[in-house]
């Protein structure tokens, strides 16, 4: 897929599509107990105009598989595949289940049959803990096949999950042992973003996503985490390279978030990495 120079968000989830929940009931329920959100379900071309408005051209839809600790999944492979083949616009990962026999494997099949191109884990809610050798195997195989993993970091809602799974050092051990895979922290890993700053700094194959809104709107957040908690210089200059643009649409609108970013006051150039090119690098790697 050839992907525009004019942005791209890489955390957004496709819980609210309308004409997906028509095809597979089973996604409302996913949306509602699983994932937690209320929004109206909403035609595809919603989620495409939030794209128009924010500047951007794609996005990377997410599923979540947390069969061993739920019993269910948020969207599956085979239904991200499907939702992608509807918009050329839409870019797809894979998630596995790593407590699951055969975890390598389905990463493996859904990079190569199904044409997806990164891997989402939520150790959270998928409560496995993501420096437990037991998911190295599977780590091992993404960074063969060349595909980021976008983990979940920092705090999570989910009714019985932990906020210990999502401690930046959690990951430190996978950033060490895996030196040629691609991670990405997502949501700064709030409320330990100088952790996860520090986590960056040290790793070069770590990066930061920007999804994270836990004040009134984006913009408080950001200028909080991003110019108080750690100054905005060390992103600009040390980590423009090791950060994404990522909005949690639709926890977050992905317009606000853009405008959140882009109000910070990165140079163009630095912006430019953030709203595309780190993300086509992270992409492009998969291909």
């Amino acid at each position: 897929m050839a992907l525009s120079s004019n942005g791209i968000d890489f955390h957004t989830h496709p819980l609210l599509v309308r004409e997906m929940i028509a095809r597979h009931p089973e996604l409302a329920k996913a949306a509602r107990q699983t994932f937690y959100i209320g929004n109206n379900f909403q035609p595809q071309e919603t989620l495409h105009l939030e794209l128009d408005v924010a500047g951007l051209g794609h996005a990377v839809v997410l599923p979540i598989d947390a069969t061993t600790a739920l019993g269910t999944t948020v969207y599956t492979n085979e239904q991200i595949a499907e939702l992608c083949a509807m918009s050329s616009r839409l870019i797809g990962f894979a998630s596995v289940d790593p407590r699951q026999p055969g975890a390598p494997e389905k990463l493996e099949a859904a990079v190569k049959k199904l044409g997806l191109r990164g891997l989402k884990l939520a150790p959270a809610m998928q409560r496995f803990w993501p420096d437990d050798p037991s998911a190295f195997e599977l780590y091992d195989r993404a960074s063969q096949l060349g595909i980021p993993i976008l983990f979940h970091a920092g705090m999570s809602w989910e009714p019985g999950s932990r906020l210990e799974y999502g401690q930046p050092l959690r990951f430190e051990k996978v950033a060490a042992e895996f030196p040629k895979l691609n991670i990405v922290l997502a949501h700064l890993a709030w409320p330990w973003v100088t952790e996860a700053v520090a986590m960056a700094l040290k790793y070069p194959n770590v990066c930061l996503d920007t999804s994270a809104l836990y004040f009134d709107n984006p913009e408080d957040f950001l200028r909080y985490a991003m110019t108080h908690v750690v100054p905005l210089s060390v992103f600009e200059r040390s980590l423009r390279k090791q950060i994404v643009f990522g909005s949690n649409y639709p926890r977050v609108e992905i317009k606000n978030m853009a405008r959140a970013v882009r109000a910070l006051g990165f140079s163009e150039e630095c912006l430019e990495l953030i709203m595309h090119g780190n993300a086509q690098r992270l992409l492009g790697a998969g291909k």
